[in-house]
Protein backbone atom coordinates (compact mmCIF):
# COMPACT_ATOMS: atom_id res chain seq x y z
CA UNK A 1 0.00 0.00 0.00
CA UNK A 2 2.53 2.47 1.02
CA UNK A 3 4.30 1.62 -1.92
CA UNK A 4 1.63 2.57 -4.39
CA UNK A 5 0.85 5.91 -2.38
CA UNK A 6 4.54 6.91 -3.37
CA UNK A 7 3.62 5.88 -6.73
CA UNK A 8 0.75 8.42 -6.61
CA UNK A 9 2.44 11.06 -5.59
CA UNK A 10 5.59 10.74 -7.65
CA UNK A 11 3.47 10.95 -10.58
CA UNK A 12 1.04 13.83 -9.42
CA UNK A 13 4.05 15.63 -9.25
CA UNK A 14 6.19 14.92 -12.66
CA UNK A 15 2.33 15.77 -14.10
CA UNK A 16 2.05 19.26 -12.44
CA UNK A 17 6.04 19.67 -13.13
CA UNK A 18 5.45 19.69 -17.32
CA UNK A 19 2.11 21.73 -16.70
CA UNK A 20 4.24 24.60 -15.07
CA UNK A 21 6.73 24.02 -17.56
CA UNK A 22 4.68 24.08 -20.24
CA UNK A 23 3.45 27.17 -18.76
CA UNK A 24 6.75 28.99 -18.39
CA UNK A 25 7.02 28.25 -21.81
CA UNK A 26 3.92 29.50 -22.55
CA UNK A 27 5.05 32.73 -20.90
CA UNK A 28 8.33 32.87 -22.31
CA UNK A 29 6.56 33.31 -25.73
CA UNK A 30 4.27 35.91 -24.60
CA UNK A 31 6.62 38.40 -23.50
CA UNK A 32 9.36 38.26 -26.02
CA UNK A 33 10.68 42.04 -26.00
CA UNK A 34 10.71 43.54 -29.06
CA UNK A 35 12.97 46.38 -30.02
CA UNK A 36 10.87 49.79 -30.81
CA UNK A 37 14.06 51.01 -32.94
CA UNK A 38 14.16 48.08 -35.34
CA UNK A 39 10.58 47.96 -35.79
CA UNK A 40 10.48 51.87 -36.82
CA UNK A 41 13.58 51.44 -38.67
CA UNK A 42 12.27 48.24 -40.97
CA UNK A 43 8.44 49.47 -41.25
CA UNK A 44 10.90 52.82 -42.58
CA UNK A 45 12.82 51.01 -45.02
CA UNK A 46 10.12 48.83 -46.32
CA UNK A 47 6.62 49.02 -45.54
CA UNK A 48 4.69 46.25 -43.32
CA UNK A 49 8.33 44.89 -41.97
CA UNK A 50 7.86 46.29 -38.59
CA UNK A 51 4.21 44.68 -38.20
CA UNK A 52 5.98 41.84 -39.63
CA UNK A 53 8.92 42.39 -36.90
CA UNK A 54 5.99 43.06 -34.35
CA UNK A 55 4.15 39.50 -35.34
CA UNK A 56 1.30 41.79 -36.03
CA UNK A 57 0.63 40.04 -39.51
CA UNK A 58 -3.22 41.03 -39.76
CA UNK A 59 -1.98 44.65 -39.94
CA UNK A 60 -0.12 44.16 -43.72
CA UNK A 61 -3.40 43.88 -45.53
CA UNK A 62 -4.36 47.11 -43.73
CA UNK A 63 -1.13 48.80 -44.46
CA UNK A 64 -1.29 48.14 -48.11
CA UNK A 65 -4.60 48.34 -48.86
CA UNK A 66 -4.29 52.13 -48.03
CA UNK A 67 -1.09 52.53 -49.54
CA UNK A 68 -2.21 51.02 -52.94
CA UNK A 69 -5.50 52.83 -52.89
CA UNK A 70 -3.49 56.26 -52.38
CA UNK A 71 -1.76 55.06 -55.31
CA UNK A 72 -4.39 54.33 -57.68
CA UNK A 73 -5.86 57.80 -56.44
CA UNK A 74 -3.04 59.80 -58.16
CA UNK A 75 -2.76 57.56 -60.71
CA UNK A 76 -6.41 57.97 -61.67
CA UNK A 77 -6.56 61.92 -60.92
CA UNK A 78 -3.39 62.22 -62.77
CA UNK A 79 -4.78 60.61 -65.83
CA UNK A 80 -7.79 63.66 -65.81
CA UNK A 81 -5.60 66.36 -64.60
CA UNK A 82 -3.39 65.72 -67.80
CA UNK A 83 -6.48 65.34 -69.99
CA UNK A 84 -7.98 68.56 -68.80
CA UNK A 85 -5.08 70.41 -68.80
CA UNK A 86 -4.46 69.46 -72.27
CA UNK A 87 -8.06 70.45 -73.58
CA UNK A 88 -7.73 73.72 -71.57
CA UNK A 89 -4.28 74.60 -73.53
CA UNK A 90 -5.62 73.75 -76.98
CA UNK A 91 -8.78 75.60 -75.98
CA UNK A 92 -6.50 78.34 -75.35
CA UNK A 93 -4.90 78.47 -79.19
CA UNK A 94 -8.04 78.65 -81.33
CA UNK A 95 -6.24 81.08 -83.76
CA UNK A 96 -3.38 78.95 -84.27
CA UNK A 97 -4.00 77.22 -88.14
CA UNK A 98 -3.37 73.78 -86.98
CA UNK A 99 -6.35 74.04 -83.98
CA UNK A 100 -8.46 70.74 -83.60
CA UNK A 101 -11.43 71.43 -81.17
CA UNK A 102 -11.44 69.14 -78.66
CA UNK A 103 -14.26 66.84 -77.12
CA UNK A 104 -14.88 68.79 -74.14
CA UNK A 105 -15.40 72.20 -76.58
CA UNK A 106 -17.62 69.69 -79.16
CA UNK A 107 -19.70 69.26 -75.63
CA UNK A 108 -19.93 72.39 -74.99
CA UNK A 109 -17.36 72.88 -71.83
CA UNK A 110 -15.84 76.32 -71.21
CA UNK A 111 -12.42 77.07 -71.06
CA UNK A 112 -12.93 78.28 -67.15
CA UNK A 113 -14.77 74.91 -66.73
CA UNK A 114 -11.75 72.92 -68.31
CA UNK A 115 -8.80 75.10 -66.06
CA UNK A 116 -11.40 74.50 -62.95
CA UNK A 117 -11.95 70.80 -63.65
CA UNK A 118 -7.81 70.89 -64.34
CA UNK A 119 -7.52 72.62 -61.02
CA UNK A 120 -9.45 70.46 -58.96
CA UNK A 121 -7.51 67.00 -60.71
CA UNK A 122 -4.49 68.30 -59.55
CA UNK A 123 -5.65 69.19 -55.91
CA UNK A 124 -6.83 65.79 -55.78
CA UNK A 125 -3.22 64.35 -57.04
CA UNK A 126 -1.94 66.26 -53.88
CA UNK A 127 -4.43 65.02 -51.37
CA UNK A 128 -2.97 61.58 -52.49
CA UNK A 129 0.27 62.25 -52.18
CA UNK A 130 -0.32 64.04 -48.50
CA UNK A 131 -2.68 61.04 -47.98
CA UNK A 132 0.53 57.77 -48.82
CA UNK A 133 2.87 59.56 -46.73
CA UNK A 134 0.26 60.44 -43.73
CA UNK A 135 -0.09 56.31 -44.17
CA UNK A 136 3.46 55.73 -44.40
CA UNK A 137 4.29 57.88 -41.62
CA UNK A 138 1.24 56.27 -39.28
CA UNK A 139 2.63 52.64 -40.38
CA UNK A 140 5.99 54.10 -38.43
CA UNK A 141 4.64 55.23 -35.72
CA UNK A 142 1.87 51.94 -35.18
CA UNK A 143 5.24 49.64 -35.65
CA UNK A 144 6.86 51.46 -33.23
CA UNK A 145 4.06 51.55 -30.27
CA UNK A 146 3.54 48.04 -31.13
CA UNK A 147 7.07 46.95 -30.11
CA UNK A 148 7.33 49.33 -26.97
CA UNK A 149 3.44 47.60 -25.72
CA UNK A 150 5.02 44.07 -26.36
CA UNK A 151 6.00 43.59 -23.00
CA UNK A 152 2.69 45.14 -21.31
CA UNK A 153 1.32 43.12 -18.89
CA UNK A 154 -2.45 42.28 -20.17
CA UNK A 155 -2.77 39.43 -17.32
CA UNK A 156 -5.71 38.53 -15.47
CA UNK A 157 -3.91 39.84 -12.35
CA UNK A 158 -4.88 43.31 -13.61
CA UNK A 159 -7.79 44.98 -11.67
CA UNK A 160 -9.34 48.47 -10.92
CA UNK A 161 -11.69 48.77 -7.68
CA UNK A 162 -13.53 51.75 -7.15
CA UNK A 163 -15.54 52.68 -4.02
CA UNK A 164 -17.13 55.89 -2.78
CA UNK A 165 -15.45 57.18 0.52
CA UNK A 166 -16.59 60.21 3.01
CA UNK A 167 -13.23 62.79 3.22
CA UNK A 168 -13.25 65.82 5.89
CA UNK A 169 -12.44 69.09 3.59
CA UNK A 170 -10.47 72.37 4.44
CA UNK A 171 -13.26 73.69 6.67
CA UNK A 172 -14.08 70.47 8.41
CA UNK A 173 -17.00 69.47 6.32
CA UNK A 174 -17.53 66.23 4.85
CA UNK A 175 -17.55 66.12 1.42
CA UNK A 176 -18.33 62.54 -0.64
CA UNK A 177 -15.88 61.39 -3.00
CA UNK A 178 -14.70 58.55 -5.12
CA UNK A 179 -11.30 56.04 -4.72
CA UNK A 180 -9.49 54.19 -7.28
CA UNK A 181 -7.67 51.21 -6.51
CA UNK A 182 -5.08 49.65 -9.05
CA UNK A 183 -3.69 46.49 -8.79
CA UNK A 184 -0.98 44.94 -10.82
Amino acid sequence: MAMIACTRSLLAQSKDSTESKRQEKSIKKETHVRNPKKASLYSAVLPGAGQIYNRKYWKLPIVYGAMATTVYLYFDNRRYYVDYRDAYLNELNQDDPDYVPSDYAVQGVSTSQLRAASDQSRQNMEYAVIGFLAIYGLQIIDATVDAHLSSFDVGDDLSLEWQPTLQRGANQQIMSGLTLNFRF
